[in-house]
């Protein structure tokens, strides 16, 4: 007599995506719900004072969450949407494969690396989302899948040819100049460059250890 083994769905099987996708749904609350705007200065990468029609930063201090916490905030609907699908899409995959915490080491280290890009870039300023750790996502299972054809990790051609050519039409300003606000595109290229050099390092240990393996 044999059993059916039940595989449960995807949600159930990838927490630390779920877990980010709804941190990013409350950061894009904070920002439209009728809390205090003064709420939001906790969460940027600098904190700010609103005094009349003028934005006076801060400096970070000691309160080092800020290097992460502007990933969560989200400034539209469109800025939520697309972003916590191309999150769900890519970081699921990841976490599936290479288990909850690779995925959270991936976004802590993606997320530290674009937010520090935005700011070399740009300064003192407003600036969030999750679309550096998204092309993170993206530039890792790109190289991952690449040099581990076996893990399956990948993104198909379309969707690299509509990621890739999505960041270059920001990076000429063309989304700015159509009126859809300013573009952090320090965040982008810097998420992507990081996801791609984590893949080829997650990758190159990955065959190193099975290297390892087959001597002993």
């Amino acid at each position: 007599m044999s059993e059916m083994l039940t595989v449960p769905p995807a949600w159930q099987r990838a927490p630390a995506t779920l877990g980010l996708l709804g941190l990013s749904i409350l950061g894009f609350l904070l920002v439209y719900l009728p809390f205090p705007f003064s709420w939001v200065s906790y969460l940027t990468f600098t904190p700010f004072e609103v005094r009349g029609e003028m934005i006076r930063f801060g400096e970070m201090g000691g309160q080092y969450w800020r290097l992460l916490t502007p990933a969560f905030l989200h400034f539209g609907w469109l800025h939520i949407v697309f972003n916590g699908l191309w999150l769900w899409e890519l970081g699921h995959r990841v976490e599936l494969l290479l288990g909850s915490r690779m995925l959270l080491a991936l976004f802590l280290l993606v997320a530290l690396l674009s937010n520090g890009a935005q700011y070399l870039f740009s300064g003192p300023a407003i600036f969030g989302g999750m679309s550096g750790v998204v092309y993170g996502l993206l530039g890792f299972s790109w190289v991952a899948g690449r040099l581990r054809p076996a893990w399956a990790l990948e993104p198909p051609r379309p969707i690299m040819l509509l990621m890739v050519g999505w960041l270059v039409v920001c990076l000429l300003g063309i989304v700015e100049t159509l009126g859809f606000g300013a573009i952090a595109n320090a965040a982008h290229l810097g998420g992507l460059l990081a996801g791609a050099l984590l893949g080829l390092a997650v990758a190159w240990l990955a065959g190193a250890g099975r290297r390892g393996r087959s001597r002993l």
